[in-house]
């Protein structure tokens, strides 16, 4: 897509953000539910680090809380169109764009619109659920989470089967959200594209707000790091 004939809308972290936990998220399946992936990794010496399939869950998890910490705090403090006060809209203005999506246009939005705001405020909770009830999970056998032991068994047990209980909720909001971009991409909205890219066509932008101002690497690069020093901090409790 040509600049003469798009607009930057999604910044770099934005978009890393997306598809690191399109790829965490799937590692976390593999892992979770089919398993078999361990791994051997060399290190200096001819040593070599074994990481057993739920290791290398555990890991994939508490990158996955780094990146969701890293997108709530986006969320105030980064670009125009990663803010939640750039797309989070209230009921009415969902049930409005629901009604001219249901008549079959398709309103136009800068970045998310008001039914997409909803479905990532929903991910963002499904996803901190997750994370968060796995770091007290527990099987009494192959894996503990590393904040299990702060609890008693029973409570790491019900919180264990939460865990369990709320990836199958995950599972189906993705699957709707995946439904969802098809949808538009048969229309000729093409999400996904632009989820890669950043840009939309200046037809897409017609008559919606102004184009967004952009955050500086600099403050991603210090959300970052807060990011990485609150998953650390998380697991030194």
């Amino acid at each position: 897509m040509s600049s003469s004939s798009s607009v930057r809308i999604w910044d770099l972290p934005v978009r890393l953000c997306h598809w690191l936990l399109v790829i965490l998220v799937a590692g976390l399946y593999l892992t979770g539910e089919i398993g078999g992936f361990d791994l051997e990794l060399p290190w200096p010496g001819g040593n070599t680090i074994y990481l057993g399939n739920m290791d290398v869950h555990a890991l994939l998890g508490q990158a996955v809380l780094g990146v969701l910490v890293f997108r709530v705090l986006w969320g105030f403090f980064g670009s125009t169109t990663a803010r939640f006060s750039d797309f989070v809209r209230g009921p009415a203005s969902v049930i409005r764009y629901l009604r001219e999506l249901l008549s079959g246009r398709i309103p136009e939005a800068r970045g998310h619109n008001p039914a997409g705001a909803v479905m990532v405020l929903l991910l963002l909770l499904l996803l901190a659920a997750q994370t968060g009830t796995g770091l007290f999970a527990s099987d009494d056998f192959f894996f503990e989470g590393p904040l299990a032991h702060r609890v008693d068994s029973d409570t790491s047990q019900t919180l264990t089967r939460l865990h369990k209980l709320n990836f199958n909720g995950l599972l189906f909001a993705i699957g709707l959200h995946v439904l969802a971009s098809v949808y538009y991409l048969i229309r000729g909205k093409n999400l996904i594209g632009a989820m890669v890219h950043g840009r939309k066509s200046e037809d897409q932008l017609a008559g919606t707000e102004a184009r967004p101002q952009f955050a500086g690497a600099w403050k991603a690069w210090l959300v970052a790091v807060l990011a990485v020093a609150a998953v650390w901090g998380l697991q030194e409790l």
